[in-house]
């Protein structure tokens, strides 16, 4: 008779029966039970691999829990399933429309995007690999970011390209990519810090962030972000002492921003004056200088007790 099944003498029929284990020590017990928890692992990777679309993305770095970036992924439309080794990742409906994968780590840009943007819900979320499960044994895809910088000029002049040093072996290219990458992403992950302690202490700070954040800028929106900066014009002395600004400088920032007759209908006012200054900036240089004075004015608040 086999071992976990009896015979019914009144049918022809194979009923399962409940087994307990016997354990001779409480050793076998504890093994026994890491042995079932291996086993129900490798179930779980088994279905996930079985019932996934073909590709999945790793998910490199979060600061969310576990919990927390299953829900959000969710309402994107992608679910976390386990990756290779300890590491996990993430797939959805779209991944199973791509061919190769380059299109799955275009797709899965789009997810980080969404999620290091202008909310700021993870400033911290990096992408690892794209995963190819259609094979016995998965496949990783390496995406490094970001590529060599390549600028190039005017027909007849040289291609400046940004590239690792010659005769370097696989291992020491991918060596100095890594560590370009990421001494790039250390830079970006300072200015994600001032803008994000910024706005967590001062809320005028996460209406500049927003104003910052738009595509295209009139003469409004610009000079809305220095009043948001400045505070009150009460204040307007104290301020540019703080942070440089001369009267001559100011002058010119306000024909840019104020005065049709600089900026045509990008500015904020409809009737035209003399420009109080002999060269105002344009409305560009008005942009810039107050994108500048921005950074700086967070950095700022970012120090504030």
């Amino acid at each position: 008779m086999a071992r976990g099944w009896t015979w019914s003498s009144l049918s022809i029929r194979i009923l399962p029966t409940r087994s307990v284990p016997q354990h001779s020590s409480p050793l076998d017990y504890t093994l026994s039970q890491k042995t079932r928890r291996r086993r129900k692992n490798a179930s779980r990777r088994a279905y996930y691999r079985y019932t996934s679309p073909r590709w999945a993305v790793e998910v490199k770095n979060t600061e969310l829990g576990d919990r927390n970036l299953f829900d959000l992924l969710r309402g994107l439309g992608y679910r976390l399933v386990p990756g290779i080794g300890d590491g996990v990742a993430f797939t959805g409906p779209e991944f199973r429309r791509a061919t190769h994968p380059g299109e799955v780590w275009e797709l899965a840009k789009a997810v980080r995007a969404a999620l290091k943007g202008p909310a700021g819900i993870d400033p911290e979320f990096e992408l690892g690999n794209v995963i190819d499960f259609s094979t016995p044994t998965p496949r990783r895809h390496a995406f490094l970011e970001p590529q060599s910088v390549r600028m190039t000029m005017t027909a007849g002049t040289p291609t400046l390209t940004v590239s690792p040093p010659a005769g370097l072996s696989a291992e020491e290219r991918a060596a100095w990519e890594a560590e370009r990458a990421e001494s790039q992403y250390q830079a970006k992950l300072q200015a994600q810090r001032v803008k994000l302690e910024a706005a967590f202490k001062v809320p005028r700070a996460v209406k500049v962030l927003e104003l910052l954040n738009r595509e295209e800028h009139t003469g409004e929106s610009i000079y809305k972000m220095y009043e948001l900066m400045e505070g009150h014009p009460s204040k307007r002395r104290a301020f540019q002492t703080q942070f440089n600004i001369s009267d001559a400088e100011f002058k010119r920032f306000g024909d840019a921003v104020h005065n049709p007759g600089v900026s045509g209908d990008q500015a904020r006012h409809a009737y035209d004056d003399p420009p109080k200054s002999p060269n105002p900036m344009t409305l560009t240089e008005a942009e810039a200088f107050v994108k500048k004075l921005a950074n700086d004015w967070l950095a700022f608040v970012r120090c504030q007790p």
